[in-house]
């Protein structure tokens, strides 16, 4: 999902604590500190990132710590992630390792959900 070779994408770093609420017309990458409600195309979360608030995008793949609500068209949870709060997707992807508190709502459109699982 996450190509570090595009040009077009922003980057919160990993010493970097934004407060407030992030709207990006691009794709996004978090390795810092988001306290505030994120808006974006695509949503990376590095293993070192945080959010804490709700995400809205149409990707999103997490691997470090979320703290709200995520509505996207596709979802992934990177092993060594944690998510506490509800997903509201298309399609989830759940990897071994990966902590997960909450509810998964499929979006409106319920004959394009898809949940896929790590096989064990």
């Amino acid at each position: 999902m996450w190509d570090k070779n595009q040009k077009d994408h922003s980057v919160i770093g990993e010493d970097l604590v934004v407060d407030g609420n992030l709207s990006c017309k691009s794709d996004l990458l978090i390795e810092g500190n988001v306290e505030g409600n994120i808006s974006c195309i695509s949503l990376y979360v590095g293993r070192t990132g945080k959010v804490t608030g709700d995400i809205s995008s149409d990707q999103a793949s997490i691997e470090g710590a979320v703290q709200g609500m995520i509505k996207s068209g596709n979802v992934e949870l990177k092993d060594g992630c944690t998510l506490e709060g509800d997903i509201e997707s298309q399609t989830l992807a759940m990897d071994h390792g990966a902590a997960f508190t909450g509810s998964v709502r499929p979006t409106k459109d319920a004959s394009k959900a898809h949940l896929r699982m790590a096989a064990e």
